[in-house]
């Protein structure tokens, strides 16, 4: 309940409105940096740019004083407080210190310190002057700035800020184990993050591949995705073909996917080819220096890892680079230069490897490099020329292709899939298959019994010890195998009287990551050995339990339900029609179906089940999403309908009557032999032995009530920016607008005055940058009212010079009109009394009184002195008037009294006459003369309602 009640505080501090589920994000959260994608309603599917105007955002955080910063406002500071700026926490998610993606991290000076806490049961990193933190506490920093920064993005040139998005995609690498994937989704749930489905890196640039490409039915086009990211390179190989489905009586096509192979190397990236350079840097550096090694100095090395990135992307388009840091290390400069050919000689083992993966996935979906119709592109570390040169010693003469964005494809994937799996929204089906390259299997043994005082290497009871000569009772079997497809479920079953205790894990793969743990989860089910015994009691046999597992979409394995059952045979009494010999027979008319009608009736029957075999392997072959282009509207769907009645209408024969005799029967009670299922749905609990564990409930209330106190300090801090800043943009708009204004400012204020408002401002950034510059908010609060009370009178006065003026021109010419009005309505509205005519004048009396009086005042004061009345104050006067002026237009003309048929006929006769005589005057617009000048006040209304 604590745990609940501190989430749920955490997004209230986040988010001070009702979210709105109008939104999904697709972030690909990659190691150095990531994107994201968003799919919206009424907006097509884009790239969400930060709060620096980039589409891209570096994965990092900076501590400083209390406060984080994100991005490009970490990146900015990173070579000056190195060891307050984590990133790269997307290596430590789900690991111990044994990885080889861990122990590759900590060869590469990565400066801020990590190690892997034995209770926790994962990595920690050590922020300096900031704490200890777990990489899901900073992945779940950054996810919330992705949040943050989204919601900016969707609220731009709104009144209001949107509230911020809750669902959400996330991409991995296609390595990622459980431990990983389950590592991510506890950081995005931290961040407040709803996951829909996590979703392999590849396939999601597969997806957005096959978003507007459809195959001809019959063909299939294979694709081969290759992915050069930070830190690793994946390919996968996909098949693209496509289906017809029934759409409101209509045939479509709709294309499919389905990912035959995955291949990777995890540690093989972009930041591989930095590293050469920085090592080259570093040695350089060294002979220069010759004081020590520059390598055991986290900030020189973290200028060096920024530098061998620029030098990485200039090599990638020059032949050489002159290379000059100021003040690298010890006050001393650094000045040294990079061929192409150097780097390329000093980085051909890592370009060697850049094509292995190729290989690797080809051999696995068993095809040739010719067999592949297409090759695409994607990720950063692609373009380095020589890695396109590597790949061509596999591919041949293959196009290399990139034909969607290389940087983005991944995102705008993610985001597409979220909308397929969302109920919020339609979109166009793609179907989609992928599969998990890990075989899983499960171990099953007998549990302990509880009367021994718990589950975990307890003593056996006596039960147990009646059979410690028998063999121990044990099963296994895989549950999802090699290439087996994802989001699937599996059943086992077996015979067992004793409750049991479950393991699954990793089978033995060539795939599995090398370092992965195979235990994946263990989980204890109870109740079958009372269950069992209860059984016995009644005279039946052993329990057959029945364990449902599944393999999500996000390639995560769980156990969901357990349950054991026992059929037993019973004899019921039941009633059955029987003939009645005694009764004697009627006859009555059948309908007799022509026999080749029946013919077709048995045709169809037979064809049935194949047809729903044929739609059955369909739906398996490709997992579908919803769909958004529904063209056909409701009333389009139900002219289908009716046109397909008619139509069996018309085909429908009619059927020819007979003479039959109906049997008389009668209702007789039998015994007959029934399954009773007896049934006890199982408990399951769920634990973890292996190294490598998820968040505990315990943990995560922890995590919670840190990132809460750090979201606190954040308000904090941005309240006290804001506020400092307003006072700092309010000093420098005071000075400038007085001095660019002099001339103007003259004539509603004294040389003195000007003086004296440029001074205070002068001495307010004085203080601003002095004394006041570590001042609480209130202070500059305080400041910015102190300097905006005599500015503001002064720049609205120069204002009012001349709204003034106008207002009360459009004022007096408004009370003329209505005064001109009114004198009218005497002769042509007799419908408006003499009483409301003088009414209005008097009204027009008094709002002229007041402005004389007004304009008196204000003639009297000398140019420096407050203003006696405001512009805004003029229109109001006017306004009730003109309303009531309006509503007097409005009033029905008194109604006619009824004449004899004679008479009615000779004032119809000459009312026509005068309508006439109207029109030729030009007065044509109504029936009558009152009805004429209506809408004129009704304009006059109007205008006044403008002011």
């Amino acid at each position: 309940m604590a745990f609940k009640a501190a989430l749920s505080a955490l997004l209230l501090l986040c988010i001070t409105y009702s979210v709105a589920a109008n939104s999904i994000m697709g972030i690909d959260m990659g190691s150095q940096t990531f994107k994201v994608g968003l799919v919206r309603r009424g907006a097509p599917l884009e790239i969400v740019v930060n709060m620096h105007s980039k589409r891209k955002t570096e994965t990092m955080v900076l501590f400083d004083q209390g406060s984080r910063f994100f991005g490009a406002d970490a990146s900015s500071l990173q070579t000056r407080k190195p060891l307050a700026t984590p990133s790269m926490m997307s290596l430590l998610l789900g690991r111990d210190s044994s990885h080889p993606s861990v122990t590759d991290l900590a060869s590469k000076s990565y400066p801020v310190p990590f190690s892997f806490n034995e209770t926790r049961n994962g990595m920690e990193v050590e922020v300096q002057k900031a704490g200890l933190y777990t990489p899901e506490e900073l992945m779940a920093m950054v996810l919330g700035h992705a949040r943050d920064f989204t919601s900016a993005f969707t609220s731009d040139g709104k009144a209001t800020r949107d509230p911020l998005p809750k669902d959400a995609v996330l991409t991995v690498p296609s390595f990622y184990t459980q431990n990983e994937r389950v590592a991510l989704l506890t950081a995005a749930e931290l961040a407040g993050l709803n996951v829909l489905s996590l979703i392999d890196e590849n396939t999601a640039a597969a997806l957005h591949y096959g978003m507007d490409r459809v195959v001809p039915a019959g063909e299939k086009e294979t694709v081969m995705f290759y992915n050069l990211g930070a830190t690793s390179t994946q390919v996968s190989i996909v098949e693209y073909s496509s289906y017809t489905l029934k759409e409101a009586g209509k045939n479509k096509t709709v294309g499919a996917f389905e990912v035959k192979s995955k291949a990777w190397d995890a540690t093989c990236g972009g930041t591989g080819f930095d590293d050469v350079i920085v090592n080259y840097l570093a040695d350089e550096f060294n002979k220069q220096w010759k004081k020590g090694d520059v390598k055991e100095v986290p900030r020189a090395m973290t200028k060096l890892r920024v530098q061998a990135q620029k030098v990485k992307e200039v090599l990638s388009a020059n032949n050489k680079i002159p290379i000059y840091m100021e003040g690298l290390h010890d006050d001393r400069d650094f000045k040294s230069s990079l061929t192409r050919e150097e780097f390329e000689k000093m980085a051909s083992d890592l370009f060697d490897r850049s094509s292995v993966p190729i290989t690797k996935a080809l051999e696995a979906a068993g095809v040739k490099i010719e067999d592949i119709d297409a090759i695409e592109l994607v990720g950063g570390g692609m373009r380095v020329p020589k890695v396109q040169k590597a790949l061509e010693t596999v591919t041949g003469d293959k196009e290399l292709g990139m034909h969607i964005n290389s940087d983005e494809s991944m995102a705008l994937g993610a985001a597409f899939h979220g909308a397929n799996i969302s109920t919020a929204f339609r979109v166009r089906k793609v179907g989609m298959t992928d599969v998990t390259m890990f075989p899983v299997g499960v171990r099953l043994s007998s549990l302990e019994s509880e009367s021994g005082g718990g589950w975990f290497g307890k003593k056996k009871d006596k039960k147990k010890d009646d059979k410690e000569d028998e063999e121990a009772w044990s099963k296994q079997a895989t549950i999802f195998k090699e290439f087996g497809k994802m989001g699937v479920k599996k059943t086992i079953a077996f015979t067992h009287d004793e409750n049991v205790a479950v393991e699954v894990v990793y089978e033995e793969s060539e795939y599995l990551p090398t370092g992965t743990s195979t235990d994946i989860v263990k989980y204890n089910i109870t109740g079958v050995e009372k269950f069992a015994a209860d059984m016995v009691k009644k005279g039946l046999g052993a329990p057959k339990v029945s364990i449902q597992f599944e393999l999500s979409g996000s390639g995560i394995v769980k156990l969901l339900k357990a349950e054991a059952t026992v059929e037993e045979t019973v004899e019921v009494e039941v009633e059955e029609e029987v003939e009645d010999p005694d009764a004697v027979d009627e006859e009555e008319e059948e309908e007799e179906a022509v026999e080749e009608e029946e013919v077709s009736e048995e045709k169809t029957k037979e064809e049935e089940p194949a047809a729903e075999e044929g739609e059955e392997k369909k739906e398996n072959d490709a997992e579908e999403a919803k769909t958004d282009d529904a063209e056909e509207t409701a009333e389009d769907e139900e002219k289908v309908e009716e046109e397909s009645k008619e139509e069996a209408k018309k085909e429908t024969k009619k059927k020819p009557k007979k003479k039959i005799k109906k049997k008389k029967t009668k209702t007789i009670k039998v015994m007959k032999e029934q399954k009773k299922v007896h049934k006890e749905v199982l408990e399951i609990k769920e634990y973890y032995t292996s190294k490598i564990a998820p968040y505990s409930s315990t943990i995560m209330k922890e995590s919670v009530e840190k990132l809460l106190e750090l979201a606190a300090q954040d308000k904090i801090r941005h309240d006290l920016e804001e506020a400092k800043n307003a006072l700092e943009s309010k000093v420098y708009s005071i000075k400038n607008y007085v001095t660019e204004n002099e001339d103007s400012l003259d004539a509603v204020s004294t040389s003195e005055q000007r003086e004296e408002l440029v001074s205070l401002a002068s001495a307010t950034e004085d203080w601003l940058y002095d004394d006041g510059y570590d001042s609480e908010k209130e202070a500059f609060i305080s400041k910015l009212a102190e300097l905006e009370a005599p500015a503001e009178s002064m720049f609205f006065r120069l204002a009012e010079l001349t709204k003034r003026p106008v207002a009360v021109q459009k004022c007096k010419e408004r009370l003329e009109k209505m005064r001109a009005l009114m004198t009218k309505w005497e002769t042509t509205m007799e419908q408006v009394t003499e009483e409301e005519r003088a009414d209005v004048f008097d009204k027009i009396e008094k709002v002229e009184k007041w402005l004389e009086e007004k304009l008196e005042a204000q003639g009297k004061l000398e140019k420096w002195e407050d203003v006696a009345f405001k512009s805004s104050e003029v229109a109001p006067m006017s306004k009730s008037l003109e309303m009531l002026v309006t509503r007097l237009s409005k009033k029905p003309k008194p109604k006619v009294e009824k004449k004899n048929e004679t008479e009615a006929e000779e004032v119809e006769g000459e009312g026509e006459e005068d309508n006439l005589d109207d029109k030729e005057e030009g007065e044509s617009e109504g029936e009558g003369e009152g009805q004429d000048e209506a809408p004129a006040a009704e304009e006059e209304s109007e205008e006044g309602d403008e002011l």
